[in-house]
């Protein structure tokens, strides 16, 4: 066997290599840590930033909400510094700070100037449109970023949000339109809206009339009131309106009541899905030969909707208040309803209604109460055929009861309360 006789140089080098190699493993380590140090402070800074970012969304919902016929901006401020302090920043380890003015500032245009209240006049506060929040924290103390600089020991984060109002959702529209009333005696909340279906006329005569939206007709009507309604809705200024009396317009309108005939069935077939109230509806007693002033609706809200309430008269049943044909939908029924009776109508000027296309501008969105079926005969519940509606408000009432509030809708409709969104 040969033996391998090695010199002292060659263990001098393999000595050396092991050295060597110690050295990267060391650098490796520290490099190692330091990134992994890095993340470590980077991932507080983020999450720090994110903490911000929820305090300076929060603080110029706040303010915007509070933006609405302000006659100061005094409340605005105020809101937006109570609710940005109240979020948590640090991995909620403590409030934010909201101090100085310079932390919530307004502006009529998105793209500024950002001024504080006190560089605004009285006279500039209805055209504020815009807060913009700022918060920040500084003095972050770095875990591990200090051990490889002395000046990487503390750090710090900023967060900016921008809040405006836009007009709020509401509900969907029917096919209906009511006329605009005299300036010198507008409708009232609680007022009916009549309107006579005039057989020899063919004509709704009244403060309402049937309303095709563009590009509808008959048939989209209908299907407007076994459905869900006109949830697209119209700017102000679109011509809206329908000629003629449209009787087949009465059984459509009646599943909202419950009430099915013809081709309309009960649920589940999704053609004549009722009010969830169990079509219900305030008895008509004031009649007499005028036209009604009563509010039904707070009796219909508190009273008979909540008890589901059957829906009263039909001609099975003596002493009805109106005589429809058709068979009501069973009390069972009423999990299988919606929220139907209560819904928008545009207000347009009758005065300027025209032959044939019988349309008109719409200038505002009301809300109104179904308050009765179509009867069948006219004459036998005492309403000789007259409908009637009860008008709600204005759907752009912060207290519309046909808002939904909180959540943003068209801009160009002008319609529903003003709420706030984000716009940056």
């Amino acid at each position: 066997m040969r033996r391998v006789n090695h010199s002292g140089s060659y263990g001098a080098a393999r000595r050396g290599a092991r050295g060597v190699v110690a050295i990267i493993v060391a650098l490796t380590l520290a490099l190692l840590i330091a990134f992994a140090g890095l993340a470590l402070d980077l991932g507080k800074l983020y999450v720090a930033k994110s903490e911000l970012s929820n305090a300076a969304d929060a603080c110029a919902l706040a303010a915007a909400r509070d933006l609405t016929k302000a006659v100061s901006l005094a409340a605005p401020e105020a809101a937006a510094m109570t609710v940005g302090s109240s979020n948590r920043v640090l991995l909620q380890g403590e409030n934010v700070a909201l101090a100085t003015d310079s932390n919530v500032t307004f502006s009529r245009q998105f793209a500024g100037p950002y001024l504080t209240k006190d560089q605004f006049t009285t006279a500039d506060v209805p055209s504020i449109g815009y807060v913009r929040c700022t918060v920040s924290r500084t003095g972050i103390p770095n875990w591990f970023m200090r051990v490889v600089n002395a000046t990487l020991g503390t750090s710090a984060v900023a967060a900016t949000a921008v809040a405006s109002t836009t007009e709020s959702q509401t509900t969907c529209a029917l096919p209906v339109a009511i006329c605009q009333p005299p300036a010198a005696s507008p409708y009232t909340v609680g007022q009916w809206v009549s309107s006579k279906v005039d057989s020899s006329t063919n004509l709704l005569n009244g403060s309402f009339m049937w309303a095709a939206y563009p590009g509808q007709n008959v048939p989209d009507m209908r299907s407007l009131l076994t459905g869900s309604g006109q949830c697209t809705l119209p700017s102000k200024g679109t011509n809206v309106g329908q000629p003629g009396n449209v009787q087949s317009m009465a059984d459509a309108w009646n599943t909202r009541f419950g009430i099915y005939h013809g081709k309309y069935n009960p649920p589940p077939d999704p053609t004549g899905i009722s009010d969830f109230t169990g079509f219900a509806y305030s008895p008509v007693t004031q009649l007499n030969g005028s036209i009604p002033t009563g509010n039904v609706f707070a009796d219909f809200r508190d009273n008979q909707r909540p008890k589901h309430t059957p829906y009263q008269g039909g001609p099975s049943k003596p002493g009805n208040l109106l005589d429809v044909d058709g068979t009501t939908q069973a009390s069972t029924y009423y999990s299988s309803g919606a929220d139907r009776r209560l819904a928008l109508v545009p207000v347009v000027d009758c005065s300027v209604l025209q032959s044939p296309a019988h349309q008109a501008p719409i200038l505002s969105w009301a809300c109104i109460l179904m308050l009765h079926p179509m009867e069948k005969g006219g004459s036998k519940s005492g309403l000789n055929g007259t409908v009637y509606l009860e008008y709600r408000g204005d759907a752009s009432d912060p207290t519309s009861v046909c808002a939904t509030q909180g959540i943003p809708g068209s801009t160009t409709a002008g319609i529903g309360p003003m709420v706030p969104v984000l716009v940056q």
